[in-house]
């Protein structure tokens, strides 16, 4: 199989190359523009590419089997302090890539990696995959990545693609980088500050080899789906923090605890039903055994 792979160098995508070259006939081509990671992950070829350049997308081969478009700014931190980029650069390379994938007359499936984000503080728990979307404030700046999804969905959903859309659950991993839960928590604990934002607010965390193992599977067996990616167990970050801390050696910390950002969403939980019944094995590690393998 030849397989693009767009944010290859990021925490999702390096796993995504990761895996698919443990089989030695994908030839896998990784893409990037290195703005937030210079990884280079295990692939064939390797291309530092902008997705908002179309000139620079439509250098690009045309006979690939598969799309994994996994481009995107990330992070809540630029959620909050660059909105309006986060909107409009994560919109344009979606359409950038859609309107390419158009091209490839023998696409199997672009695999558009969505987000948790779109269904944030949903009534519902555990959150299905089709549930009414609501946003209480929609100036406030977190959902500049929200409303982008919702729009790529929205535009997928009614196109002629082969696609399937995964919608990632506060998944995390050894690479995970600034902005996100893990590498804030290891970074501040290293540091000797023991600080938790949002610490009464849940979530469901994911071990990154998990995520994108059942990602694989669900690209290559179905067509035209939406599937929660995740792990159904939920914690408080309270707990999930005092994990981190245990796990550098750190058992009875003193801890501050700050309120979440405005929009911070104060429960996240999958249901993961529909994954489970296209992949019967599917068995998320615990997140006490996911931070010790992430942490070494």
């Amino acid at each position: 199989m030849k397989i693009l792979v767009t944010g290859a160098s990021g925490l999702l995508g390096t796993e995504i190359c990761r895996q698919l070259k443990t089989v030695a006939s994908n030839e896998v081509w990784a893409v990037d523009n290195h703005s937030r990671s210079s990884t280079i992950p295990p692939c064939d070829q390797f291309l530092t590419i902008d997705l908002n350049d179309q000139t620079a997308i439509a250098q690009l081969p045309r006979d690939f089997d598969y799309i994994y478009h996994y481009g995107a700014i990330n992070g809540t931190k630029n959620f909050y302090e660059r909105p309006n980029q986060v909107l409009t650069n994560n919109f344009v390379c979606d359409l950038n890539m859609f309107e390419y994938a158009s091209e490839i007359s023998n696409l199997k499936n672009i695999v558009y990696a969505s987000s948790s984000e779109i269904v944030s503080d949903d009534p519902v728990s555990p959150v299905p995959e089709h549930a009414d979307i609501t946003i209480r404030d929609i100036h406030n700046a977190r959902w500049s990545y929200r409303l982008a999804k919702i729009c790529s969905e929205n535009y997928l959903a009614n196109s002629r693609l082969p696609y399937v859309m995964l919608r990632y659950f506060n998944v995390y991993g050894e690479n995970s980088k600034a902005g996100h839960f893990l590498a804030d928590q290891i970074a501040k604990i290293k540091q000797g500050k023991f600080e938790c934002f949002g610490a009464n607010e849940t979530r469901s965390f994911c071990h990154v080899e998990d995520a994108i193992r059942a990602s694989i599977y669900c690209a290559q067996t179905q067509n035209r789906a939406l599937i929660n990616i995740g792990n159904d167990r939920e914690i408080t970050i309270m707990d999930a923090a005092q994990i981190v801390a245990s796990a550098l050696g750190h058992n009875n910390p003193d801890w501050t605890t700050t309120p979440g950002m405005p929009g911070s969403t104060a429960s996240r939980r999958p249901d993961i039903s529909k994954l489970r019944s296209v992949m019967p094995d599917y068995t998320p590690m615990s997140f006490e055994s996911g931070v010790q393998k992430s942490i070494g």
